[in-house]
């Protein structure tokens, strides 16, 4: 089983995954694909500012010639997205993982491999403080880097998947870290999926869906 988390910027989604899978010992990857990738011809600026991005008025008009012929003369950011699909489906067919963002549930639900879909989740305020001391900013710099992010990856999703992202039906299990803290969180999610993880049958279990 695939562990797809996806997550409101500033909730901590990122240290919930990485511990979860440090508890289950199995793999966890977020940001594997631009190393995976970097191949093809693009730069790795240029994979890092498409990553997780719909393509802007800039991407949406510059095409990249690339070494793989069936993504030349698109823009980055759809190259990136074909090509952590095709990642995405490969590396779950070697086992259990946790998947951080990049619409790994919407790519999985095509495929038949097994997954959960979690949403992490924590109060507005919760988040611009967690930024402000994280990254030493004002409440203003804050709030404005935290709703430009969870714009930024609402769009993506949505633009790619025709999703509904961070809808709480969206998803098998929703956690707030504000209530539980990250390391409580990551517990929580492991007591309820560590019997699962090589189940055949479960009720976090998503099958092959028709979309």
């Amino acid at each position: 089983m695939i562990i797809c988390i996806a997550r409101e910027y500033g909730s901590g989604g990122h240290n919930v995954a990485r511990k979860l899978a440090e508890l289950l010992n199995i793999p966890y990857y977020d940001k594997k694909l631009i190393d995976d990738i970097q191949d093809i011809g693009l730069e790795r600026e240029t994979l890092e500012k498409a990553d997780e991005t719909r393509a802007s008025r800039f991407f949406s008009t510059q095409k990249f010639k690339v070494t793989d012929t069936r993504l030349q003369g698109l823009t980055a950011n759809d190259i990136v997205f074909q090509m952590q699909c095709e990642w995405i489906c490969k590396t779950a067919e070697e086992g259990p993982s946790v998947m951080v963002g990049r619409c790994a549930d919407y790519v999985l639900r095509q495929t038949g491999i097994p997954f959960v879909s979690i949403f992490v989740t924590a109060p507005f305020e919760n988040r611009v403080e967690r930024e402000m001391h994280k990254q030493n900013l004002s409440e203003r710099e804050a709030i404005r880097l935290v709703q430009k992010m969870d714009k930024q990856r609402q769009a993506y999703y949505d633009y790619y998947t025709e999703g509904n992202w961070g809808k709480p039906n969206s998803h098998d299990i929703c956690i707030n870290t504000a209530t539980y803290g990250i390391d409580r969180s990551a517990e929580i999610l492991y007591q309820l999926l560590k019997d699962d993880l090589y189940a055949e049958e479960s009720p976090y279990i998503h099958r092959r869906e028709t979309i």
